[in-house]
C-alpha cells in the first residue's frame, strides 16, 4: 500500500482508463498526483520522459497512456500502432526503472471485437449475452 502522500504519476490521466483511475485515487486520499497532457509531455520523445522523470521523480507510476483509435484505424495503421505504443511503453517504463519507481501499474488493452463485425458497430451490438466462444472467437480472429 502507498502512502497518501507518494507521488503518483498517471500518464494518460485525461484518457477513459487513466481519467477513472486518477478520480479513484483523489477518491481515496491521494492527492500527490502528477498528470501531463500529451501537448506537455509527448511519450513518444524518449529524452523530454527522462526530462519528466529527472524532475518529478515519482514514488508510483500508472501507465494508461497509449495511441489508441478505433477497429479501423487499427486496421488501417496497424503498424504504427504497434510501434507507438511500444515506445511509450519502452519510455515510461524504462524511465520508472532508472528512477527506482517503487511501484508501476502498466494497463495493457486489445482490440476483442469479432473480425467480420459490422462497421460502425451499434450500441446494441454490445447488450447482448458475451460467451467464452464468442471471446475466444475474438482474440483468435483479430486482424
Amino acid at each position: 500500500m502507498l502512502d497518501k502522500n507518494a507521488k503518483i504519476y498517471v500518464a494518460g490521466h485525461h484518457g477513459l482508463v487513466g481519467s477513472a483511475i486518477w478520480n479513484n485515487l483523489m477518491q481515496r486520499g491521494y492527492t500527490n498526483l502528477v498528470g501531463r497532457s500529451h501537448r506537455e509531455l509527448d511519450l513518444l520523445d524518449g529524452a523530454a520522459v527522462k526530462a519528466f522523470f529527472d524532475e518529478e521523480q515519482p514514488d508510483a507510476v500508472v501507465l494508461a497512456a497509449a495511441h489508441v483509435g478505433g477497429i479501423m484505424a487499427n486496421l488501417q495503421y496497424r503498424a504504427d500502432f504497434i510501434y507507438q505504443n511500444l515506445q511509450i511503453q519502452q519510455n515510461v517504463i524504462g524511465e520508472s526503472f532508472r528512477h527506482g519507481v517503487k511501484k508501476l501499474l502498466f494497463l495493457g488493452s486489445t482490440c476483442i471485437y469479432p473480425r467480420e463485425a459490422p462497421q460502425p458497430m451499434k450500441e446494441q451490438t454490445f447488450t447482448g449475452r458475451t460467451t467464452i466462444s464468442i471471446w475466444r472467437t475474438a482474440m483468435c480472429c483479430r486482424p
